[in-house]
This record gives C-alpha cells, sequence and structure tokens, in this order.
C-alpha cells in the first residue's frame, strides 16, 4: 500500500492505535495481498484482523513495529 507507507510516521502510529489499529491492521495486509498477490497468509492474516480480539493484538504489534522499524512486517509481505 504505497498511499499508506508514504504517510508521515506519526499519522501511520495514530491509525494503528489499538482502539481502532485492527480495522487499519486488516485493510492494510488485504490490500497488500491484492496488489502483490504473493502471499496467500497476508490475505488470510487480513481476514482474521477482522475478528476484534485478534486484530487487536496484531494492531499492537503493527505500532510497535511501525515505531521501531518504520514499516508493518509481521505478516504482510
Amino acid at each position: 500500500m504505497k498511499w499508506f507507507d508514504d504517510l508521515d510516521k506519526v499519522v501511520r502510529i495514530i491509525l494503528f492505535i489499538p482502539i481502532w489499529g485492527w480495522i487499519f491492521s486488516a485493510i492494510y495486509r488485504i490490500v497488500t495481498y491484492v496488489n502483490n498477490k504473493n502471499n496467500v497468509v497476508t490475505l488470510v492474516m487480513g481476514i482474521l484482523c477482522i475478528i476484534p480480539i485478534i486484530g487487536f493484538v496484531l494492531s499492537i504489534v503493527d505500532l510497535v513495529t511501525t515505531i521501531t522499524d518504520d514499516k508493518v512486517k509481521v505478516l504482510a509481505d
């Protein structure tokens, strides 16, 4: 998702705050799969992120990786 990766780091951190971040985690993974179509695990994790508990945990992981490495890395290839 080029448009998301081009956003300012602070905006991406705000989008991954766990209260609503699970939605963005799901959207990010699903759109990444649609754009690349190379990793079905990315699509499955995107669909699972729609479930709030799983999405909540992954949004925390996405938040941490965005803060530390400036990119979403876990199961979002």
